[in-house]
């Protein structure tokens, strides 16, 4: 019996063999007729930026002034409201920052007007220097002569120049200002 059943499994084997041999002789890897299937992008989250040319507020923390301050003299300031994004602080109030003496004279004989002509120049947040620019002063400059008017003039960046006696930036003084370029915060803003 054992012989009958050995034949009978090889018969049906063999029977067998022919069709598993030529399902996979007609059977072509996928590899050589079509591309294996691509997983679609996952789209990364979207990086904040704020963008350049967003406006900002800084304030003046020490005394610039026509007595002292020289062309390229560097000054300190501050952020002056935090920066938002999205309803979420990017940058804080509080924030450090840089402006430059741009020009400066002193009043001189005959009623020649002093002038101070500041520029915003950066912040310092997370270890970087985030450029600013079109510094515009607020009230809170004070022009000494008693009798000068104030006018902002153009020298490649926007600054205060007053005419008539000596012209200050008191500490405390706030101006207006911008990015000048887009800033991506290191760690990403939560929301509020």
């Amino acid at each position: 019996m054992p012989k009958i059943l050995t034949a009978a499994v090889l018969a049906a084997l063999t029977a067998l063999m022919p069709v598993t041999v030529w399902a996979q002789s007609t059977e072509t890897p996928p590899s050589e007729t079509t591309a294996a299937p691509v997983a679609e992008p996952v789209a990364a989250p979207a990086a904040a930026v704020v963008p350049n040319g967003t406006p900002i507020v800084v304030e003046i923390t020490e005394l610039v002034s026509t007595r002292t301050a020289t062309v390229g003299d560097m000054f300190p300031l501050k952020l002056a409201e935090p920066v938002l994004l999205n309803g979420a602080v990017v940058i804080p109030e509080g924030t450090p920052g840089k402006g430059q003496v741009v020009d400066t004279g002193k009043p001189g004989m005959g009623g020649k007007p002093g002038k101070l002509v500041l520029a915003a120049r950066y912040l310092e947040f997370e270890g970087r220097q985030i450029p600013i620019r079109a510094l515009k002063l607020g009230l809170g400059a004070k022009d000494n002569s008693g009798a000068a008017v104030a006018t902002t003039i153009a020298v490649g960046v926007f600054g205060l120049a007053v005419t008539g006696g000596h012209m200050e930036a008191l500490p405390g003084t706030r101006a207006s200002a911008k990015l000048a370029a887009d800033f991506t915060p290191a760690t990403p803003p939560a929301s509020q």
